[in-house]
């Protein structure tokens, strides 16, 4: 009988031992995999997440220029010298024939053979924004969604904003946003 009792104490002192083996192996494994997992998702949130959230220098630089209300002006050297660039940010506008149900979101960008020319645009800011309005309320929506007629567009407005300017030319116009919905 000792002999029986000292097996089923035997065998209950076995299973114990097992348990610690699992919670050394849940140690070993789990918690680095746990670890992993927390690090991914907080690149995933300060990735994606975070920065449309949170202000950053980018971020702070951008509500800076939103608070000046003017477009944002960059100088960038190309092949004839110095070349000036003149923005005007996020024009929403409705298109032609869409009885105010659609809108255009776009910023445009326009290029000057000059820093007078740029210093006029910034001068001349609300002349531009109402020759941008005119041109892009004339346009229905199938020619603003037409890719190939991009082209006439900038065109367009090359032609009106360039009536408008005294010193420098308007070498080039781009558009950074243009959103239709």
């Amino acid at each position: 009988m000792a002999k029986e009792t000292l097996k089923e104490e035997g065998a209950q002192a076995a299973q114990p031992a097992k348990k610690p083996f699992l919670s050394k192996k849940l140690i070993l494994f789990g918690v680095p995999v746990f670890l992993v997992q927390l690090v991914v998702i907080y690149f995933v949130v300060a990735k994606f997440l975070a920065p449309s959230g949170t202000p950053g220098k980018e971020t702070a630089k951008a509500a800076e220029s939103k608070e000046e209300g003017k477009g944002k002006e960059t100088e960038a050297s190309g092949e004839g010298g110095a070349q000036s660039m003149f923005v005007v940010k996020d024009m929403i506008v409705n298109p032609a024939g869409t009885n105010g149900t659609r809108f255009l979101l776009t910023t445009v960008g326009f290029e000057v053979s000059n820093a007078e020319g740029k210093k006029e645009l910034e001068n001349k800011e609300v002349q531009v924004r109402d020759a941008l309005n005119t041109v892009l309320t004339s346009k229905g929506l199938e020619e603003l969604i037409d890719v190939k007629l991009r082209e006439d567009l900038r065109a367009e407005i090359s032609q009106k904003v360039g009536e408008i300017m005294k010193s420098g030319n308007l070498t080039n116009v781009y558009f950074s946003k243009f959103i239709i919905q």
